[in-house]
This record gives structure tokens, sequence and C-alpha cells, in this order.
């Protein structure tokens, strides 16, 4: 498995926007058996005190808050 998020730096160099809806790549860790896997989904972008996350609805329909991610488009 070969993923390497965005950094924070490298986030806000995309001119990431608050509230705004990215495709973005994120590590997903199975809640029943820790599985990590790659998954690419829509994902809305917080900022708290100057550092971006992203909201993602997960392969099981619930919202997680992550930061590790890479931005697609």
């Amino acid at each position: 498995m070969n993923f390497k998020a965005n950094t924070q730096e490298e986030l806000k160099k995309l001119n990431i926007q608050d509230g705004s809806e990215y495709l973005v790549e994120y590590k997903n860790k199975d809640y029943f058996n820790g599985e990590e896997t790659i998954e690419k989904a829509k994902a809305k972008v917080i900022t708290n005190n100057g550092v971006i996350s992203f909201i993602i609805p997960d392969p099981m329909g619930m919202e997680r808050f992550i930061s590790e991610v890479r931005v697609l488009t």
C-alpha cells in the first residue's frame, strides 16, 4: 500500500478553501478487522486554528474527521 498524504504546507499552497468539497484519497481502517485500504471520496474541508481537516463519509456511511489525505481535485 503506497499512500503519501499532503502536508499542511502543501494543502495551504493548493489554496484549499474552508467549506469546499474536494476529491481526496485517504487511508481507511476497517472498524471490525483493522484492515487498512486506500479509499477515494468527496470530502468537505474544515479549518480550525489554521489546521486543514476533512469530513469524509466512510464506506459504512459514517462521517470521519481526517487530516491525512491526498487531494486529487
